[in-house]
Formats: C-alpha cells, structure tokens, sequence
C-alpha cells in the first residue's frame, strides 16, 4: 500500500463528517499513532487537535522524550497538542488498590483525560490508532480471560466517543507508511516487558499460533464477527425481556421478569444494568462467574465492592453499597459473595452446595471456616480470641504461629488480621502472606448442618 491509498484509507476509516468538524487524536508518539497522525494531517480537510497521556510508568526521560516527539511532530503539521502528566506512582496505587492490573489501571485514567480534553476542545470523536494487530490480540487476550459473546465480538470501528481509523491496517503497512515518509516514531520500553498479558500473547503466544495454526488469524476473525451477531441479539432480547427501573442510586427489576428468562439472557440483563450504571461512573467490570452464580440463584447477595446485587421474593437491585452498619467492616445476612479491603469472601449455604463435609472437601485448608448468620468482618482486637487445642489463641500468637507478615495484613494497626465473629464470638482470623490472604486460625468445633461455610480468595 504507497502512501496515498493508507491516507484515503485513514479517511475512509474516520467515515462522514462535516469539513468543521473538530477531531481530538490520542497520540503516544508510537508508530501507530504517529502514522494515524500524520495521514489524517495529510487530507488537509477538519480540524486536528492532539492529546499525549504521560502516565509515569516508565522511566522519566524516556516518558518525556516520548511527550516532546509528540509535541515536535503537532508543530510540523500545525496542529494544536496538549499533553497530560499523571504522577509517578499513582497508576501503580489505583490498580493495586481496585485490584486490577496496571494496564486496565492506566486504561481508566487515559480515557478520563480523553472525555476532559474532547469536552475542553469541542471535538466530536477521539481518534485512536487501534490496527488489525491489536484486534487480534484483543481477541486472544478475552479468550484467556473467559469473556462472553460481547467481550468476544470484533472490535468496533466507532463506539461511543472512540473513532478507530487504523482498525483495517496492518502494522507492516504502517511502518512501511512510515519509511515512506521518513517520520520517526518512539518505541514504548515496556512493549517487551513479559508481566504484562499483551506482551505475552504478541511476544510468546502468537508466534506459537503462527507457527502450528497458521490459519488462526481469519478464524478468530470470524469467531468475532459470530459473536458479534450474538451479542447484539442477545442485548435486544435482554433489554426487551427484563426492563430495569432506574430508582435515582440504583436500578430495579421484578424477580419473576428475571428468573423467567434463559440463564444466558439473565447475564447479559445483569451487564446491561452495570453498564448503566457506568454512565453514572460507578462501576468496573466484574467477573462473570460471580455474576453467572448469582442469575443461577446460588445466592441472595453479590457484593461487587462499588454496588450490590440482592435478589427477594419480589425484585432484583442493583445499587451502592451501604456503609458503616453497626459499626463493623462488614456484615454478612445471608449466603452470598462479599468484597472487603482486596478480600473475596463467600459464603455457601449447604442448601445449594452440598454438606458441609462436601463443602469443606472443596476448599484448601487455609481457605474456608464454618461459622453462623449472622457473621461481622472487623479489625482485630487485642482481646479476641479463639479456642484451639482446649486453649484460648489471640491474634499476635496467632500471626506468630502461621508465619503471616503483620505488616501486610490489612486490618488492625496491631496485629494487621481481620476477625470473623458470629453470634458465638470470633470464628476465623484473616491475614494476608505471601501467597494472598489466608485463615491464619479457625474455631475448633463441631460442624453443624445450621453453619455456613465461607471461602476466602484474594
């Protein structure tokens, strides 16, 4: 492809729009972004603005020459740039305090200043140069990570304020593009760097395929484009079939609407509620096995950790969570899964998931406890204490004896362990090691069929 038919592509990708019309380009200073850039400054048609994201990641001077290239090359083309610093540090924070990955962390704060600057210039769409590469490597990325017909569906050219003009070229017609017109670009050190997942999959996995399934590409392509089809079905018919009430902090509908309905279509009604309340900037992404057992009725709560999903007799909702009952970091009421600082906590009735002798079978022996409704997850106190062995055990014993690291405990300042107490005093006592969190102790006694077994997972 010479240099005239990628730029009428590029063109062709941005679709119809008025010749005012103001564009904002996200530009990393990478070759896909620089040659998007420099193709659509070539039409001399609309108005070009640039936004660069330094997330301070990666070493100082790398992260501002990649913010000067940018810089420089918006003054070659006459187009306005701006660029947006965030903190050394603080994406690394966020990830580890929502408990998601450094990606998805840098994620959220780069569309946040793509919405800020696109609102701030008047711009219609942001550009990103998304090419058939990561289209694919998207693809593989929701495979491994389990996603349903949605998350599977091919990436989208235009959806909400994202235009992607590149999606149709390849990363070889884009270097090539490049060499043309002699415009150098920067390489992203952490393009090479095996802990994150997409470097994993386009550096190891790939290659793998490429050289054992070489037809791969075209059928991932057409497994997207299936799902595609599915996805968009499936969202008509779980919109038409289960109508959520919105109710100001949260969303409502009838119980009967709900579970009358094929359990496929009960979990694309329950993505559909998250996303709106998205709009509302309150949600992330759950996991789908969370949100799979509860449209099957394991359970009566879903505790998301920024909402809550209860299900009655009468409705399902959706809404924020409640804060500061009674006085305790959390309090369990009925089977269900909870969040806590980082902390997963299930609890299974034997009702649905087998004896407690079943349940316990299931679990590693660090994992679970059995206790009674209702149970409070709190700080740790110095007089709490649990009986073993026909001897009472408080936490700092405790903490000794199991080899937990007090300091990377959350919960209390003293002994950094979270304690479970039912209605018979403290249950478990929870710690974080090494390997995540962990029961450090549990309450010996005899198990009965009235206790609940709850699993810990970090």
């Amino acid at each position: 492809m010479d240099r005239r038919a990628f730029e009428a592509s590029a063109a062709a990708g941005l679709g119809s729009w008025p010749e005012t019309t103001v564009f904002l380009a996200a530009v990393s200073g990478g070759a896909d972004s620089t040659a998007m850039l420099a193709a659509l400054a070539a039409l001399g048609r609309f108005e070009f603005r640039c936004l660069h994201v330094e997330h301070g990641i990666r070493p100082a001077p790398e992260s501002r020459g990649d913010a000067a290239a940018v810089e420089a090359l918006c003054a070659e083309f006459g187009i306005p740039c701006s660029v947006v610093s965030i903190a050394p540090g603080k994406i690394e924070r966020t990830a580890k305090k929502r408990g998601i990955g450094v990606e998805a962390a840098a994620r959220l704060y780069r569309h946040a200043a793509w919405n800020a600057e696109a609102r701030r210039v008047g711009a219609a769409k942001v550009l990103v140069a998304h090419t058939r590469e990561d289209l694919l490597e998207t693809g593989l990325m929701r495979i491994l990570r389990g996603s349903g017909p949605a998350g599977l569906a091919a990436m989208p050219r235009s959806r909400g304020i994202v235009i992607r003009p590149l999606l149709d070229r390849s990363r070889a017609e884009i270097l090539a593009y490049l060499e043309e017109r002699g415009i150098p670009y920067r390489t992203d050190s952490t393009n090479t760097d095996p802990k994150y997942l997409r470097n994993r999959i386009r550096h190891t996995l790939i290659p793998c395929l490429d050289e054992f399934f070489p037809g791969w590409r075209k059928t991932l392509q057409d497994l997207a484009e299936t799902q595609r089809m599915a996805a968009d079905f499936l969202e008509a018919e779980a919109t038409a079939r289960i109508p959520w009430r919105d109710e100001g902090r949260g969303l409502s509908v009838s119980s009967n609407s709900f579970f009358s309905q094929p359990p496929i279509l009960r979990e694309e009604a329950l993505f559909a509620a998250l996303d709106r309340m998205a709009e509302k900037g309150r949600v992330k992404p759950p996991r789908r096995r969370n949100l799979r057992l509860f449209a099957q009725g394991a359970f009566d709560t879903l505790d998301l950790g920024f909402a809550i999903l209860k299900k009655d007799a009468e409705k399902l909702s959706l809404g924020l969570p409640r804060t500061g009952e009674t006085g305790f970091s959390l309090l369990i009421k009925e089977p269900g899964i909870y969040k806590l600082k980082g902390l997963t906590i299930r609890a299974f009735s034997g009702e649905n998931t087998g004896s407690p002798a079943q349940l316990a079978a299931k679990f590693p022996a660090q994992s679970g406890f059995f206790a009674t409704l209702p149970l409070a997850l709190r700080q740790n106190y110095p007089e709490d204490y649990i009986v073993r062995g026909g001897r009472k055990r408080r936490g700092a014993e405790s903490v000794r004896a199991a080899g937990v690291s007090a300091g990377n405990c959350v919960g209390s300042a003293a002994f950094g362990l979270i304690t479970a107490e039912d209605t018979r005093g403290p249950a478990a006592f929870i710690g974080r090691g090494q390997d995540g969190f962990e029961i450090v102790l549990a309450r010996e006694e005899e198990v009965r069929e009235k206790h609940l077994f709850f699993s810990i997972q970090h």
